[in-house]
């Protein structure tokens, strides 16, 4: 502290007033202010919905700068504030937003949250393209049966304007005007339609997502290889539609069923060893496929273990000698693959599931389609492996 006298001041009371100060000085001040305690912000999430790691080799018609990437994880962002007397300290850490993952200017929802979207939106699909929204779309095509279901799960279904061949789920889609397969799409038909957005999958044909992508369409790329993935196309649909407590609710029931049947299946003393065939040429499922999962979800042991390849093709000797207790097969065949014409091929009668007559068809729309519907698919094969425990 800085004192200024007048040239005045009396030489005795200068004199004074010195000797006081050092008296001051020498007791000490107890009156010392306590610093502010710190203080915390609490961290902001960026919203994200994860998915499986899928490139595909197409764009979509809107692409702009893809976010990074994290494998079925998102780091929050967060920032905290620390206040002292004499200095402030600020340290930020920067959100790193998964495949699927969704960005909304100006308000972020978290994973699972129910916050009303807000516009405009950018959303990154499996194919790692990002696609601006600056409404929700009121108007959908969809290129797959599993993308049509999700949306009619979502409660969308009054805003779908067309859909794939294939698509049979649920019966309204008879309905709606039909727009090509995964091979070939009627360009035509969907421009007419004036979409807001066309959900393709993994396997649409470049050449379509090239065609759409010279109209100026949207395309968002859902193409979920797992359970995992389905949840974040739910989540994904959820939050572009701005539906979040809808897609809650679906992925909450979604989930149900699995823990419901896991629950059950993992009472069994033992795992039935299960082949899947896909085609009387003995493709079949692999480690990575989705049918694969299907089958470990529902308690059982897959033949094919060692496969670099998620389809690949085995022949009689290798199946016979596996003994699978199971055989599955889809019911999607024509005709041309069934339990009958499996269990009467010659050198087969020795194979345990035929034998013992356990060689069953099950519905392919459980199994091979990525939706809402595949823990029904989960439990659908649970039923076939453990008949006892589902009565």
């Amino acid at each position: 502290m800085k004192f200024t006298f007048k040239s005045r001041l009396a030489p005795l009371g200068l004199i004074a007033f010195l000797l006081f100060s050092l008296l001051l000085a020498a007791c000490g001040d107890n009156t010392a202010t306590t610093a502010p305690a710190p203080t915390t912000v609490a961290p902001t999430t960026a919203p994200a919905t994860t998915a499986a790691a899928t490139t595909a080799t197409s764009t979509t018609a809107a692409t702009t700068t893809t976010a990074p990437t994290t494998a079925l994880a998102t780091t929050a962002a967060a920032t905290t504030v620390a206040t002292t007397s004499a200095a402030t300290t600020a340290a930020t850490t920067s959100a790193a937003t998964t495949t699927a993952a969704t960005t909304a200017a100006g308000t972020t929802a978290a994973t699972g949250s129910t916050t009303p979207t807000t516009y405009p939106l950018t959303i990154t699909d499996d194919a790692k393209n990002s696609v601006k929204f600056d409404k929700a779309p009121a108007r959908y095509i969809s290129l797959a049966p599993s993308n049509t279901e999700m949306l009619y799960a979502l409660g969308l279904g009054d805003k779908v304007v067309g859909v794939d061949d294939n698509s049979n789920y649920p019966a309204d889609v008879s309905k709606l005007d039909k727009v090509g397969g995964y091979s070939g799409t009627n360009l035509e038909k969907i421009v007419s339609l004036s979409p807001d957005v066309i959900l393709a999958a993994g396997i649409t044909s470049k050449d379509t997502l090239t065609s759409l992508q010279s109209h100026n369409l949207k395309v968002v790329i859902l193409n979920a290889q797992n359970m995992d993935g389905i949840v974040a196309n739910l989540r994904l649909l959820g939050q572009l539609a701005n539906v979040p407590d809808k897609a809650d609710a679906v992925i909450k029931d979604f989930q149900a069923k699995l823990d419901e049947v896991s629950a059950k299946v993992k009472t069994a003393s033992a795992k039935p060893r299960v082949y899947y065939e896909l085609d009387p040429t003995l493709y079949t499922v692999g480690p990575g496929s989705f049918i694969d999962e299907i089958i470990t979800r529902a308690g059982g042991q897959n033949i094919v273990t060692d496969a670099t390849n998620p389809y690949p093709q085995l022949n009689q000797e290798a199946i016979v000698s596996k003994d699978p207790e199971v055989i599955l097969v889809g019911d999607d065949t024509g005709g041309t693959d069934t339990p009958e014409i499996i269990s009467a091929r010659p050198g087969w009668n020795i194979i345990s599931a035929v034998k013992n007559k356990r060689v069953f068809a099950v519905s392919a729309d459980l199994v091979n389609r990525p939706g809402p519907r595949a823990a029904l698919g989960v439990e659908a094969v649970a039923k076939l492996l453990y008949p006892d425990l589902f009565k």
